[in-house]
C-alpha cells in the first residue's frame, strides 16, 4: 500500500507506537527489541522514530542531501517519503549564487550516483522538521557487501559538511 506523503509521517508515527508495544512485549519475554533485523525483517521502535535498518528503494533524488523513496515499514506496508540524510549539509539548487548552484548540482550527481550504487537501507529514521520529510541516516550496501554511511561518503568526497541541526550557513 502506497501513502501521500502527508499521511506517511502520520503512518511512520503511528506504527512507531504500535511496533514500541509489540517490542515492550516482546522483551517482556526475554526477546529484545533492540536486535539487529534482516532486510526486509520488522523494523525496530526508536522514540518518535526507527532505529531500522527499513529497506528503501530510491525514486529520485531531490538534491544533494535529500531524496524521494518508497520506503518498507512493515510487512506488507510501504510509505513513499522524501528523506533527509542526516548528518551533512550540501548546497542548495535554488542557489544564492553561480558558485552555490555549480556545487549543488555536483552534489546532487554524486548521491544519485551513491544511491544507485547498491541497496540502500534507513536507520535512526525520525520526523524532520518539514512536514512530509523524514531524516535519517543512510547507508548503501557495497559490492563486497559492507555497509558504508552516505553523509559520509558525501563529506569525504566534498559535496557537503557535517550538519547537526539549527541555523546552516551560507554557500555563496
Amino acid at each position: 500500500m502506497i501513502l501521500s506523503p502527508r499521511i506517511s509521517i502520520l503512518a511512520a508515527l503511528l506504527l512507531a507506537s504500535l511496533t514500541a508495544a509489540c517490542g515492550a512485549l516482546v522483551a517482556g519475554r526475554g526477546g529484545s527489541p533492540d536486535r539487529a533485523v534482516a532486510h526486509g525483517s520488522a523494523p525496530t521502535p526508536l522514540a518518535g522514530g526507527f532505529t531500522g535498518p527499513m529497506p528503501a528503494d530510491v525514486l529520485r533524488i531531490i538534491d544533494g542531501d535529500t531524496f524521494q523513496a518508497q520506503v518498507q515499514v512493515w510487512f506488507g506496508q510501504e510509505v513513499r517519503s522524501a528523506i533527509r540524510i542526516r548528518g551533512f549539509d550540501a548546497p542548495e539548487l535554488h542557489a544564492g549564487c553561480a558558485d552555490e548552484k555549480k556545487m549543488a548540482l555536483a552534489a546532487t550527481d554524486m548521491l544519485r550516483d551513491i544511491l544507485a550504487s547498491g541497496p540502500v537501507t534507513l536507520h535512526d529514521i525520525a520526523p524532520d522538521k518539514y512536514f512530509g520529510r523524514v531524516v535519517a541516516t543512510v547507508h548503501v550496501r557495497l559490492s563486497d557487501g559492507g555497509e558504508t554511511d552516505v553523509a559520509q561518503m558525501m563529506l569525504a568526497a566534498g559535496h557537503g559538511r557535517p550538519y547537526a541541526g539549527g541555523k546552516r550557513g551560507a554557500w555563496c
